[in-house]
């Protein structure tokens, strides 16, 4: 059975899962004010990068996303002792990342906090997921929020946000406007978001997908206006095109983002098999894009990161083999005989 096949037999169980994960933000949301008393503050600039949010759903959230070191080489030339035990070299552990991952290894600055509230079960319940996000993100006073997939499961998916069934078109316009509404509490707080508009993931059917958890082509262009409406009407919120990225990359063709164009071609694919999930370089090139989007907010100040794919990659797995190196001493610490 694939990967799709499963995904989409289990929905049931994961919303349940989902449900109790997401049980205490939930319970905050209900038990205070829709939103924290926030006052609008002017963005100071140097500072635009300071405490970064990200909320959203699965692609915000790392799903199947990870680096893995090289295999050790092996030298076939070397004699081979029949004697010998043969032993089977592992592969090395792959390091699961998310886009606030990404964003903290691409970091040149310590001064960049990055704030990691997107869930890969938003699907599951998106009214209270949406609601917590905002509200936990809120908490922490942002300088900026990141948004990519925030929007993704209020047009997509069975489920609306107040827990009815969203089979029309007509049903998964009129719930977008519940998760704006929720965005619309970042924007009132005076705090840069960057979103991404709604793209056609008709080819995800039957992989991660089900064909009614997908809104026809007609909804997707309904929806993709409004939020274009709802962004020009407020200028601390910013956009990006994922719809047109998406159609680029099937045709094959390079992203232009960030100032720089991104080619498949070198890079690896940018999104994965179940044609739903960025891969680890689709998901630099999204974070690159995001922070190029948010910098009209202080444009005097650089954006202070490194977009390079390779070196990301390379200061994941220092950071990970450091940790493997400490957590090894640990355990020999443990197990030596005490001395006195």
């Amino acid at each position: 059975m694939n990967l799709g096949k499963i995904f989409l037999a289990s929905t049931s169980i994961v919303a349940c899962i989902a449900l109790s994960i997401h049980a205490r933000a939930i319970g905050d949301v209900a038990t205070q004010s829709v939103s924290p008393t926030i006052p609008p503050a002017p963005i100071v600039a140097g500072h635009l990068y300071d405490r970064i949010a990200v909320v959203g759903a699965s692609a915000s959230d790392g799903f199947g996303v990870s680096v893995r070191a090289d295999a050790p080489s092996v030298d076939l030339t070397a004699p081979v002792d029949p004697n010998a035990k043969q032993t089977v070299a592992k592969k090395p552990t792959p390091v699961q990342l998310n886009l606030s991952d990404v964003l903290r290894y691409a970091a040149t600055s310590q001064r960049v906090i990055m704030h990691h509230y997107s869930s890969g079960f938003f699907f599951a319940n998106p009214g209270p997921t949406g609601q917590g996000e905002i509200y936990r993100a809120l908490k922490i006073k942002p300088t900026l929020v990141l948004g990519l997939d925030f929007l993704f499961w209020y047009v997509y998916g069975t489920v609306t946000a107040d827990g009815k069934p969203m089979t029309t078109g007509a049903d998964r316009f009129s719930n977008l406007e519940l998760g704006l509404e929720q965005l619309d509490r970042i924007v009132s707080a005076g705090i840069p978001l960057v979103i991404a508009d709604i793209a056609d993931m008709h080819d995800a059917i039957g992989k991660m997908l089900s064909e009614n958890q997908v809104p026809d082509i007609d909804t997707i262009e309904k929806v993709n206006a409004r939020i274009m409406e709802w962004v020009k009407a407020r200028p601390l919120v910013k956009i990006m095109p994922l719809a047109q990225i998406l159609e680029t990359l099937k045709k094959g063709g390079s992203i232009d983002l960030a100032g720089k164009s991104w080619n498949p071609a070198e890079l690896g694919a940018l999104l994965q098999d179940d044609q739903l999930h960025p891969t680890f370089a689709g998901t630099v090139v999204i974070a690159a894009g995001l922070i190029d989007l948010a910098k009209s907010n202080d444009p005097s100040t650089p954006p202070p990161f490194d977009f390079d794919p390779k070196l990301i990659r390379e200061r994941v797995l220092e950071k990970a083999a450091t940790k493997k190196e400490v957590k090894a001493e640990s355990k020999t610490t443990e197990e030596s005989p005490a001395t006195h």
